[in-house]
């Protein structure tokens, strides 16, 4: 039960609905006597539809390979990056209150900034400004550092390397979210998927009962199939997405 509910409703229902369309379609097609159109080519039905399953079973591996290992790229730099900026906070508490309370405060601002609203921006595509300033705000923190002795000066020198790290990391995190799957391959894995429900409808099932669970199991997988790859393909929003909480715990479990 608990993982249908990882699919939102709104998509169970609509499955469903094409579940029971399919199914309904292969009945009516079933007692209009349309298979008997092809019970001599059953075995040409079945071989072609063998070499589109196969077709699709590569395709659809090849989209899901190259999604998940961007959806989980952006994983890491955002981890990489929340992790710069933490060491930045923790390595700067050597430092006068007075001198580090810029730095904890640009940084809380910024990890406030992206978990507030740059998820919903990248989500949509959008620009990222107003979080780009902000990370400004904390590059100038740092930039801004007077050392009065080797020791700051050494500091210093390791604060500057963790903030060009965290740049590094956004950028590179903001470069991987922007990207998305081709809409070529997706028509291209939708209508192999179409395909092969399709042929499915008129093959001449000797069992007309085989036929219909036949029919609404292929519906359900491929639909899930697409919903999976759809899905994944916005590391930002849907069902399995990428966590700010990174973030969210610069602002509220580091001083």
């Amino acid at each position: 039960m608990q993982s249908v509910n990882v699919i939102p409703g709104r998509i169970r229902l609509r499955g469903a609905k094409l579940i029971v369309g399919a199914a309904a379609l292969y009945l009516v097609l079933r007692l209009a006597g349309f298979h008997k159109l092809f019970e001599n080519d059953a075995e040409g039905l079945g071989v072609l539809l063998q070499i589109i399953g196969t077709l699709y079973s590569v395709v659809y591996a090849f989209a899901i390979y190259v999604i998940w290992g961007q959806f989980t790229s952006v994983e890491n730099e955002i981890l990489k990056e929340s992790g710069a900026l933490k060491d930045l906070l923790v390595f700067s508490q050597s430092l006068k209150e007075s001198t580090r309370d810029p730095i904890v405060r640009a940084v809380k601002l910024y990890a406030r900034g992206v978990a507030e609203t740059e998820w919903s921006a990248l989500s949509a595509g959008e620009e990222t400004a107003k979080t780009a300033k902000l990370f400004l705000t904390v590059i100038a923190s740092v930039t801004d550092l007077k050392p009065e002795d080797d020791t700051e000066r050494t500091l210093y020198l390791r604060l500057l390397d963790i903030v060009n790290q965290a740049s590094s990391h956004r950028d590179e995190r903001l470069a991987l979210s922007a990207k998305r799957m081709p809409k070529t391959l997706l028509v291209f894995v939708t209508l192999t998927a179409s395909m092969i429900l399709f042929l499915l409808l008129f093959y001449p099932f000797h069992n007309v009962a085989l036929g219909l669970v036949s029919v609404a199991i292929t519906t359900m997988v491929l639909l899930f199939a697409h919903f999976v790859l759809t899905d994944l393909d916005n590391p930002f929003e849907g069902t399995w997405n990428v966590d700010s909480k990174p973030f969210a715990e610069l602002i509220t479990k580091l001083r």
